[in-house]
C-alpha cells in the first residue's frame, strides 16, 4: 500500500471506523478452499464477511526455491448470505506451493497466514499445499457427466403382459424386465442415455430394499436371460445401465441373518450384523442395529472382513457377468467409507469408467474427492429448488445466494457429476409439490438441465404424472396417451436435446448473471464465448422488462439467439435487453456474428 494510503488507514482506525470482520475469514488446505484441477493448476479459495474485502491478493512462492514466487489476484466468484468467496487458479509451473493471502478493505490492510492475521507479511507461517499429486485430482467419468438419467421402478414401469392391479400384501403391480424391453423404443425416443433401476434382487417387498438373495433376480421381475437381454439391449443403443446396490442392510430372511436368529452367539455369521443381545429378538424393538428401526432389514457390519468381501464379491459379479455401467449405493453415508474405498478400488480395477453414486440426503462433499464416490444423488440441490420454484418460500435473491454458498462446498471439478433430481421414489412428485401448476414446474425442470450436473428423470415426470409422498409418489406408468401431458412431454424431449446439442449445458463453468430491472429474475451462463449459454427465466406473475449484464464473459460475441423461438438480441455495451412475459423462460446461446 503506498505511503498516503497508509496514512490514510492510520486515521480512519483513530476515528473509530469498522475493523476487517476477520472473524469471518477462512481458508484450509488440501479441502474445498485447495484443490487441483489438473497436474498443472491449482485453485485457492478465501471465505470472507460478505461485502467487506475490496482487494485480495494471493502471495506464492515454491516451497523450496524461494526465487520462484509471485503474486495474483483473487476474483471474487460467489456470494451466499453472509460470506464472499474469492478464487484463483494457479498454472504457473509449479507443483509445490507456499502462500498467503493479502488483503485491503477501505479503512485497513491484513496479510493472512496459516499462523493468523498481521499488519506486516510475515516472512514464516504460510499455508502449505506441498505437491499437486496426480493420483489425488478428481476424475470425471465422461459418459455420465455428458448423460441424461431415466429413474425405473422395477414394479410399478411396465408389466407384460399388461396389468396394473395388486397381487397380496406386497402390493405388487407386477412390472417387469419384459415390461421394460416392450417400452424400449419409449425410451430410446425419449433420448434419455442412462437407465437407472431401483433393486431388482430377489427380496420380500415390491420395492426390492430388503434384498433376501444377492445373486438372485427377483422371479417377479424376470431372470437372468431377461436381465442380460435388457442389459444387452440398451448397449446396443447407447444407453447405459446403473443398478441399485443396498449394502447397508439386508432382508431378515438373508441366509446368515436366518443363522443368526437360529443358532445365537454360536452362529459362524454372527459378525455379519450387530446385535445387542440373544436370542435375536425383532419386537417390539429390534435387539440389532437395522436400516430407522425397521426390523425386518438388518444392518450390514462391512468392518467384518467376511461381510465386506461377500459384498464385493456380489458387485464383481453383477458388474463382470452382466455389464452393469454403475452403481446408485443405498443409505452410502451410513456404511463405513473404508468400504466404499475397497468398493471403488475393485470396480476402477475392473473398468475405470465404471461409475459410483451415494445415495446421501445432506451435504456430501467429503465422499467426493475422487477415493469414494463420483457422484451422490443431489438431494441438498432438491430442497433448494422444492423451496424456490415449488413452495415459493424464498425469493430469487435468497435462492441464488443459497446456490452459491453450496457450490462453494465442493471441488469445482464434481459439480458436472452430481445426479440432480426434483422427484424419486422417496419424494413427492414435483408437479404435485407445485400443486399441479405448470408455470412453477417448467422454470424448475429448465433449471434441472440447465445447471451443472447430471439430470434425473423420475419415470412418469415426463408426462405429468403426480403422487404425494412414499407410496404415492410409485403409481404405476401411465401408458394410455390421452393422459398424458403433451407439453410438459415436449419439454423434456426438447431439453434432453439441449443436453445432446450443446457441451456448454454439460461441462461449461457456472456463473450468475447480474440483471438489472426485475425482481424475480434468474440468469446464469454456462460456458462463456461463442460457445456459451445464457439461462433467463421470470419466476413472478408479472411481465418483466430486463437488461442482463453478460460482462467479459462474452467479449466477442455480438448477439444471443434463443433455442426456444429463435429470437435473436443484440449485445450492447455488454449487456442485453430482454422482455420475458410471467413465468417465461429462456435459453440463449452465443452468436458470433448478426
Amino acid at each position: 500500500m503506498r505511503k498516503g494510503n497508509l496514512l490514510k488507514v492510520i486515521s480512519n482506525l483513530e476515528m473509530g471506523y469498522p475493523l476487517m470482520k476477520l472473524e469471518a475469514i477462512y481458508h484450509r488446505p488440501y479441502s474445498e478452499f485447495a484443490f487441483p484441477i489438473d497436474p498443472d493448476t491449482l485453485v485457492i479459495r478465501l471465505r470472507t464477511a460478505k461485502n467487506d474485502i475490496n482487494n485480495c491478493i494471493l502471495i506464492y512462492h515454491e516451497k523450496y526455491d524461494f526465487t520462484q514466487r509471485g503474486k495474483a489476484k483473487m476474483n471474487k466468484v460467489a456470494s451466499d448470505e453472509m460470506f464472499d468467496y474469492y478464487e484463483v487458479e494457479l498454472n504457473v509451473g509449479i507443483k509445490r506451493f507456499k502462500y498467503m493471502f493479502y488483503l485491503e478493505d477501505v479503512y485497513s490492510v491484513k496479510w493472512y497466514s496459516n499462523d493468523g492475521f498481521f499488519d506486516y507479511m510475515p516472512q514464516w507461517g504460510h499455508f502449505t499445499y506441498s505437491y499437486i499429486c496426480k493420483e489425488d485430482i478428481f476424475e470425471e467419468v465422461e459418459w455420465f457427466c455428458n448423460s441424461t438419467i431415466y429413474q425405473i421402478f422395477p414394479d410399478r414401469f411396465a408389466k407384460v403382459p399388461p396389468d396394473t392391479s395388486s397381487v397380496g400384501s406386497r402390493m405388487i403391480h407386477g412390472g417387469n424386465i419384459k415390461g421394460i424391453l416392450d417400452k424400449f423404443d419409449y425410451l430410446v425416443n425419449l433420448g434419455v442415455d442412462v437407465i437407472y433401476l431401483n433393486p431388482v434382487f430377489k427380496s420380500e417387498s415390491y420395492h426390492r430394499y430388503d434384498i433376501v438373495d444377492y445373486y438372485e433376480i427377483d422371479p417377479a421381475f424376470g431372470d437372468k436371460r431377461e436381465l442380460k437381454e435388457l442389459i444387452d439391449m440398451c448397449h446396443r443403443n447407447g444407453i447405459k445401465v446403473i443398478f441399485d446396490g443396498v449394502f447397508n442392510h439386508s432382508s431378515d430372511k438373508l441366509f446368515a441373518f436366518k443363522d443368526v436368529v437360529e443358532k445365537g452367539e454360536k452362529s459362524k455369521y454372527v459378525n455379519w450384523f450387530h446385535i445387542y443381545s440373544f436370542p435375536v429378538e425383532a419386537y417390539p424393538r429390534p435387539n440389532y442395529e437395522c436400516f430407522s428401526f425397521y426390523g425386518g432389514m438388518p444392518k450390514l457390519n462391512t468392518g467384518n472382513p467376511e461381510t465386506a468381501q461377500y459384498l464385493l464379491d456380489v458387485v464383481r459379479y453383477w458388474t463382470e457377468e452382466f455389464g452393469v455401467d454403475g452403481w446408485r449405493l443405498d443409505a452410502a453415508d451410513e456404511v463405513d467409507r473404508k468400504f466404499w474405498r475397497k468398493l471403488r478400488d475393485m470396480l476402477k480395477s475392473l473398468n475405470r469408467d465404471t461409475v459410483l453414486i451415494g445415495e446421501i440426503y445432506d451435504e456430501s462433499s467429503s465422499w467426493l474427492w475422487g477415493d469414494q464416490f463420483d457422484s451422490v444423488m443431489n438431494y441438498p440441490l432438491k430442497w433448494m429448488v422444492d423451496d424456490f420454484f415449488a413452495h415459493r418460500s424464498i425469493d430469487v435473491e435468497t435462492f441464488k445466494k443459497r446456490i452459491n454458498g453450496y457450490i462453494m462446498k465442493f471441488n469445482k471439478k464434481v459439480l458436472n457429476s452430481l445426479v440432480n433430481v426434483i422427484s424419486t421414489h422417496d419424494t413427492p412428485r414435483f408437479l404435485t409439490l407445485c400443486d399441479g401448476d405448470e408455470k412453477k414446474f417448467e422454470p424448475a425442470v429448465v433449471f434441472q438441465f440447465t445447471f451443472p450436473g447430471v439430470p434425473l428423470i423420475y419415470y412418469g415426470d415426463e408426462i405429468g404424472m403426480e403422487g404425494e409422498g412414499d407410496p404415492d409418489c410409485r403409481r404405476p406408468m401411465i401408458w394410455d396417451e390421452a393422459k398424458w401431458n403433451g407439453k410438459i412431454f415436449e419439454l423434456y424431449r426438447f431439453l434432453i436435446d439441449l443436453r445432446k446439442r450443446f457441451d456448454a449445458l454439460r461441462v461449461g463453468e457456472y456463473g450468475e448473471l447480474n440483471v438489472t430491472g426485475g425482481k424475480g429474475i434468474l440468469a446464469y451462463r454456462r460456458g462463456r464465448g461463442e460457445d456459451g449459454i445464457i439461462v433467463v427465466m421470470n419466476t413472478l406473475d408479472q411481465k418483466e422488462n430486463i437488461l442482463v449484464r453478460t460482462g467479459e464473459f462474452f467479449d466477442g460475441v455480438k448477439a444471443f439467439e434463443s433455442l426456444k423461438d429463435n429470437e435473436v438480441v443484440r449485445i450492447e455495451r455488454k449487456s442485453i435487453n430482454i422482455c420475458l412475459k410471467p413465468f417465461e423462460w429462456r435459453i440463449y446461446k452465443a452468436c458470433g456474428e448478426l
